[in-house]
């Protein structure tokens, strides 16, 4: 109780009204009503919860108002208001952020007499030239003006380009002619004033200068103030379309785009349309079309095809690596190399050597000088060839002697033939280099052979003898099994091959390191080397089987239904992904992945967004394996098995263990529609990853989940929901989250109004069906919200229907701490919204309160949610106000949805009539038509889970607490949004959760938390009434 000397002259009346005079009070009271008639002096703070009304003078060092202030009766004078954020004088609705008068055609209105001044202290000192009659009042005064477009004239006009402003006998004009002036000229480029930077000037000087353009630009004339005098003189660079290099006549030009020469839209660096004389040398390193004549009076090289409409002549050398086309003449000064065929329409003169390596046809007479090469040469009469070198057929109708025969299309170490024809040929099928005959084809011999070296025969050999062999035999592989006991040559489908004794199955597939893919895998000595391989080819109830080793896979590496993968042990069989980014294995139902381990190349490489396990993708394939994308579906049987992974472990840093995705299964009927994993003892070890993702109404029962350093260690959204038994995380950011809900499941209408009371929880539905329109059953783990039609409510801002959930305040986010706060009086705490509304919006709302807790230092350490508030609308911005600081914190809203606790059977109703029982009561009316939806919620349920140093970050090398890594305790459970996690966990000290609201302090042997405190509240309350 605060101290109060009571004074001796207290007159009591009998309405119960005290007169007091010279009261101190210290500390705090509470007074309801009071009527001061003298002076009155208040050391703190004074809070007054309704109006107050001060007849006299009110003389203070401070005043805050925090929502209005106004000046005059209604505030007529002056008026400021936090809610619109407008201040107002001499106007008491101000419509703009600051306003004079009630003028509300501009921001800011001043009118009557009177002066503005900006930047200056004085308005209109020093303007000696005032006249008020004759020139008008002096309205502003400042000290420099920038105009960033136009100028209104005395007559409103903006002026034309070019114009001048006069003085007239009434105000300032803009006019075209030009008026005198003495310092010179002003100069545009293309119709802007220079310099185009600051303000325009004139120059007395004009200088004309070349530039080089460095063959860029189509402006040939540009205007700059001169930087030598930049004041005084204008430079009028001009510059041809052409770049230069260097200086004198003989400077050579160039253009750095497309230069049509006849052509209007030149396509290519060079384009010509008519005849090309060139006079010098000719360097074409690609494709050369020349539409008429082409002349060139030295050396010419083609790096492509040439091609001239009409003659070609060429006075030095022709050099042409492709095809020739030559429309008229052909003349050649010198040598002449075609690469490929040439074609001449009309007569050819070679002055040099004509070199052809494909066809040649000439229409015209062929004049050469020097050596000619042909590849086809036909010659009807008698020929005399001193030295000929001939690419083609060489045909000799009455026989040739020659000292020397060359033929060059035959192939060094090949057997010469004589084909059907009697031509000279050979084949590949038949070399001999001088020791080894080697015959590619078969060979048929009837008498006996004798063979002193190796017989290698590619083809199949048939023996109809014995066959003795004094040493090894080679198999397909090249192997003769050195070293092996008791291997046994078998076939395998492309050969033989020695393979270790055993006897082949159909349903087992072997992987090992001294395997191959072109091996069949139905033994373990004729295994595959990668799993894809395996994959590839294992049908439904296969089982591969993987020998120790690293293996690294094409992936993602997809698996057809019912096939299970086996690994020798899960610390000896490792995979490791080529793709980083991309899943590693694309299961299906009733798939079975053990006793492996996946790892990246290094801890160092990110996977991120890859999944160790996943559903195939809908609309991508995979890499190997059974390559169809997804959605994966229950199969020939009708019954959705889910794929199981059992005793594996997860090192790939930043990857996800088990990436379900619902959208990536389906099933049908609806029951097969169950688009989940189990798993048991599958460790995540994956630094900064994700231990298990579902999303998109997936589901997943886990056992012996253990999450060490992820980033989330099990995530579930979107409706997606998981049982998880017996499981921990360790370290890392985050345990268990759980965000929002699923996509519309069911839709239906309230039939029968319902008034808040006590049972206002059960709800009575019509038309409640899915979205192919038959009707549902509501089930626990959906949740709706009342689509409800805001002017049904007294109460409520605003009309039409909400299309989001009403909410509530969950938390509120510290921004700044902020300084100079006490403990001892924290500071006010407001939650309202932006515009200043205080109360929700929604009806029968409830305002949110918070309060602060303040350090030892004066900052704000936290602000705990007192009450969490309700029924606001989700078009309201609600901000956190700390003694009207709304920078310092920021409030964390969520939906307010109903869960489903039970329902009536409708599926047998075309009605879809259905009674609906909420676990929670609705706080306001609901109307007959009023329409809901009901999505799944996204929860994870789960029970003795271990939680160790759960926020202490991501590495292992600084998340161990003999690092200095701290814990926190709020990143062990996330549910945000209307999802759920109903959890019982243990945590590093030992405390035991049941939920949030109960919590068992082993290190204090005390009992806590929200629900305990509830239930103790609701035992011991009847107790303290009936003591009173």
């Amino acid at each position: 109780m605060a101290q109060c000397p009571v004074p001796s002259n207290i007159t009591f009346t009998r309405s119960g009204d005290s007169v007091l005079e010279n009261v101190t009070i210290w500390g705090k009271t509470c007074l309801n009503g009071i009527d001061i008639t003298g002076e009155a002096l208040f050391y703190e703070n004074v809070t007054f919860k309704k109006d107050v009304i001060i007849e006299g003078n009110l003389d203070v060092d401070f005043l805050t108002a925090k929502i209005s202030f106004d000046v005059g009766v209604g505030g007529t004078v002056f008026t400021a208001d936090t809610r619109t954020d407008r201040v107002g004088i001499f106007t008491a609705t101000p419509v703009h952020k600051f306003q004079f008068n009630s003028e509300q055609d501009n921001t800011v209105v001043i009118t009557g007499l009177g002066t503005v001044g900006i930047g200056t202290t004085n308005p209109g000192v020093g303007v000696t030239a005032l006249n008020d009659s004759t020139q008008g009042k002096l309205s502003l005064d400042l000290e420099t003006l920038s105009v960033r477009r136009n100028i209104y004239d005395s007559a409103g006009s903006h002026g034309a380009n070019g114009a001048f402003l006069n003085r007239d006998e009434f105000g300032v004009r803009w006019v075209t002619f030009e008026p005198s002036f003495s310092e010179g000229i002003f100069v545009q480029d293309e119709g802007v004033y220079i310099p185009q930077v600051g303000a325009a000037q004139s120059f007395t000087v004009v200088n004309y200068v070349q530039t080089n353009s460095l063959g860029l630009g189509t402006d040939t004339t540009i205007p700059i103030p001169d930087p030598t005098n930049p004041t005084e003189i204008v430079r009028i660079q001009t510059q041809d379309l052409w770049g230069y290099v260097g200086t004198g006549d003989n400077a050579p030009i160039y253009r750095m785009s497309n230069v049509g020469i006849g052509s209007s839209a030149p396509n290519v660096t060079l384009d010509v349309l008519g005849n090309t004389n060139i006079t010098g040398i000719l360097t074409v390193t690609k494709d050369a079309t020349v539409g008429a004549s082409l002349t060139v009076t030295e050396n010419t090289f083609i790096g492509g095809i040439l091609t001239v409409g009409q003659d070609a002549n060429v006075g030095a050398s022709l050099t042409v690596t492709e095809n020739t086309f030559i429309g008229g003449i052909l003349t050649v000064g010198q040598d002449a190399n075609v690469g490929a065929s040439l074609t001449v329409t009309e007569n050819t003169f070679i002055g040099g050597i004509l070199t052809v390596t494909g066809n040649t046809d000439l229409n015209g007479n062929l004049d050469v000088d020097g050596t000619t090469e042909l590849d086809g040469l036909n010659v009807d009469g008698a020929t005399t060839l001193d030295a000929t070198t001939t690419d083609g057929l060489l045909d000799i109708n009455d026989g040739g002697q020659a000292n020397t025969f060359k033929v060059e299309d035959l192939t060094n170490d090949r057997v010469v033939i004589v084909g059907s024809g009697g031509e000279l040929e050979d084949d590949a099928n038949l070399t001999f280099n001088g020791s080894t005959l080697d015959v590619g084809v078969a060979l048929n011999v009837d008498g006996a052979t004798t063979l002193n070296n190796t017989l290698d025969v590619d083809l199949a050999s048939r023996f109809r003898g014995s066959v003795e062999l004094d040493s090894t035999l080679i198999d397909v592989n090249g192997s003769f099994a050195s070293g092996k006991t008791d291997y046994r040559l078998s076939s395998v489908g492309t050969g033989v091959s020695w393979r270790p004794p055993g006897v082949q199955t159909q349903n087992t597939i072997w992987v090992s390191k001294d395997g191959n893919d072109s091996n069949s895998g139905f033994l373990e000595g004729d295994a595959k080397a990668t799993v894809g391989a395996a994959a590839s080819v294992a049908l439904e109830g296969d089982t591969i089987k993987i020998r120790p080793g690293r293996y690294v896979e094409n992936n993602p590496i997809g698996l057809r239904t019912d096939v299970s993968i086996t690994g020798e042990d899960i610390r000896l069989v490792t995979i490791e992904p080529q793709n980083v980014e991309k899943d590693v294995f694309w299961v299906r139902r009733g798939c079975l992945i053990e006793n492996l381990n996946f790892s990246g190349a290094t801890v160092g490489v990110a996977h991120t967004g890859c999944g160790a396990v996943a559903f195939p993708i809908t609309g991508q394939t995979a890499n190997s394996g059974y390559t169809p994308g997804g959605p994966a579906t229950q199969g020939s049987s009708g019954r959705w098995r889910s794929p199981y992974i059992r005793n594996c472990t997860n090192f790939m840093t930043k990857s996800i263990g088990m990436r379900i995705n619902g959208n990536d299964a389906i099933g049908t009927p609806d029951g097969a529609n169950l688009k989940s994993m189990v798993c048991d003892s599958f460790t995540q070890y994956n630094e900064a990853g994700i231990g298990v993702s579902l999303t998109n109404n997936a589901y997943a029962q886990l056992v012996s989940i253990f999450t060490i350093n992820c980033d989330i260690g099990i995530f579930a959204s979107s409706g997606a929901q998981c049982d998880l038994t017996n499981s921990n995380s360790s370290f890392g950011n985050f345990g268990l989250v759980a965000a929002g809900l699923g996509s519309t499941q069911y839709t239906g209408k309230v039939r029968d109004a319902v008034i808040p009371g006590d049972n206002s929880d059960v709800v009575v539905g019509k038309g409640v069906t899915d979205t192919d329109g038959d009707s549902r059953r509501p089930f626990d783990g959906q949740a709706a919200y009342f689509k409800i039609d805001l002017d049904n409510y007294p109460d409520a801002v605003g009309t039409g229907r909400i299309t989001a959930p009403l909410q509530e305040l969950t938390s509120i986010k510290i921004l700044n701490g902020g300084s100079g706060f006490s403990q001892a009086n924290p500071p006010d705490i407001l939650i309202r919204d932006n515009d200043g509304t205080v109360a929700p919006k929604g009806p029968q709302g409830i305002i949110a309160e918070g309060s602060a807790n303040v350090s030892t230092a004066g900052t704000i350490t936290s602000i705990d949610v007192i009450n969490s508030g309700r029924n606001y609308l989700s078009t309201q911005n609600i901000v956190v106000e700390v003694d009207g600081n709304t920078g310092l914190a920021t409030a964390v809203m969520e939906p307010i949805y109903f869960t489903v606790s039970e329902a009536t059977d409708n599926r047998s109703d075309t009605a879809g009539i259905t009674t609906i029982t909420f676990n929670e009561f609705i706080p306001y009316e609901l109307f007959p038509d009023d329409p809901f939806t009901l999505q799944r919620i996204s929860r994870i349920l789960t029970s003795s889970h271990s939680f160790e140093y759960v926020g202490s970050g991501t590495s292992i090398n600084t998340s161990l607490p003999f690092e200095g890594a701290l814990s926190i305790k709020e990143n062990e459970v996330v549910a945000t949004d209307g999802a759920q996690i109903p959890f019982t966990s243990t945590d590093q000290k030992g405390n035991f959760d049941i939920g949030e609201g109960i919590q068992v302090d082993q290190t204090t042997s005390t009992i806590r938390g929200r629900d305990f405190s509830k239930s103790i509240q609701a035992e011991v309350t009847p107790l303290i009434l009936a003591l009173r």
